[in-house]
């Protein structure tokens, strides 16, 4: 027996089912095409913070979900076997002049307040190793919040959790059973 059937095998529907599946639901996920074959295929700055201005709902839940992605992908690598690509790695953002400097400070002051000691703004001297941005300012933003994924490695590590904690993974036509949540993009 089925209680939750998602269509769409992308970020969304494979996420779908292993929040349920981890909740002890039956899940099946039903994709026509391949994994991962639409939009969730591709690379994209997805894990990157906003800036810590203007604070707002929006802001403050995507900070709320990247604070806890290491811990999710973490789960989902545990239970597929497979690793996510996932890695809270930070990054670095060149500053053009004095007038970005001192706006990448403001917001240092914001992600100090707002980032909850969880991660940091800084604004860094540039030491002009081979492996940084170019900077013109000779100043850097590093912020230790964003992080990468392999949207490929991410998208079979999920399919095989769903799989691992008891649910079906179909490619082509299937049978909607039980609650049906459309995730396709569609």
């Amino acid at each position: 027996m089925v209680d939750v059937t998602i269509r769409g095998a992308g970020i969304f529907g494979l996420s779908i089912a292993w929040a349920c599946a981890s909740r002890g639901a039956q899940v099946r996920v039903i994709e026509t095409v391949a994994i991962g074959a639409g939009s969730s295929g591709g690379v994209v700055g997805a894990l990157a913070p906003h800036v810590p201005e203007a604070w707002n709902a929006k802001k403050a839940f995507q900070l709320e979900s990247l604070l806890m992605a290491g811990d999710w992908w973490a789960a989902v690598e545990a239970a597929s076997g497979l690793s996510s690509g996932y890695g809270r790695l930070g990054r670095l953002q060149p500053l053009t002049d004095a007038h970005a400097v001192e706006v990448a400070r403001q917001r240092g002051e914001g992600a100090a307040a707002l980032w909850q000691g969880q991660a940091e703004w800084q604004v860094v001297p540039a030491t002009g190793a081979a492996w940084e941005p170019a900077s013109p300012s000779g100043w850097l933003v590093r912020d230790t919040l964003s992080a990468r994924i392999s949207p490929r490695l991410a998208l079979a590590a999920l399919a095989e959790a769903v799989q691992a904690k008891g649910g079906n993974v179909v490619i082509g036509e299937g049978e909607d059973q039980g609650q049906v949540i459309h995730a396709t993009g569609l």
